[in-house]
């Protein structure tokens, strides 16, 4: 468990590029948007900045942005589990949710630490079911690779690589 959170906490006026920076310097890859109490206020993962990203979000506007996104997702509140749940019990939730991060919290709601998937299922080896081959660079479908790598091109409206994803 990770209980020094002063490199994954920010405020709710922090930027996107402040939650980048917070991910990008964290081993848990995750953004704590936390009060002054430092109670969970919601969480951005790289996933979430990507979608920023993609839907053409100024990365200078607060986190706040995201949040409203957020609303139409399966979970649109931070997935999270108290301080005393038990280490099958987490890994259980985060294969459920999907998620690779889980802030663990006490009564009042206050993040006390955060346990990442990759800790507990420490030796479980995930099976290889495919390989997606997303090199290359989309010389035939210039110009549309100018700007966009050929993975992220969109197909109706989303980037062709989440779909490919989707149906793995």
């Amino acid at each position: 468990m990770i209980s020094d959170l002063s490199d994954l906490c920010i405020g709710s006026n922090s930027s996107i590029r402040d939650a980048m920076a917070c991910i990008d310097n964290s081993d848990a890859y995750i953004a704590l948007v936390v009060d002054k109490r430092r109670r969970l206020l919601d969480t951005i993962t790289d996933g979430d900045v990507r979608r920023a990203i993609l839907a053409g979000i100024d990365l200078d506007s607060p986190v706040s942005a995201l949040v409203g996104r957020r609303s139409t997702s399966p979970y649109p509140a931070p997935v999270t589990a108290p301080i005393d749940t038990t280490p099958a019990v987490l890994l259980q939730l985060m294969r459920e949710r999907r998620v690779r991060q889980l802030p663990l919290l006490d009564g009042s709601d206050r993040v006390i630490g955060v346990v990442t998937r990759r800790e507990l299922a420490d030796g479980e080896s995930l099976p290889l079911h495919a390989v997606i081959m997303a090199g290359g660079y989309g010389n035939r479908l210039r110009p549309l690779t100018d700007d966009l790598p050929k993975p992220m091109l969109p197909v109706g409206d989303k980037p062709l690589l989440e779909l490919i994803v989707e149906q793995l």
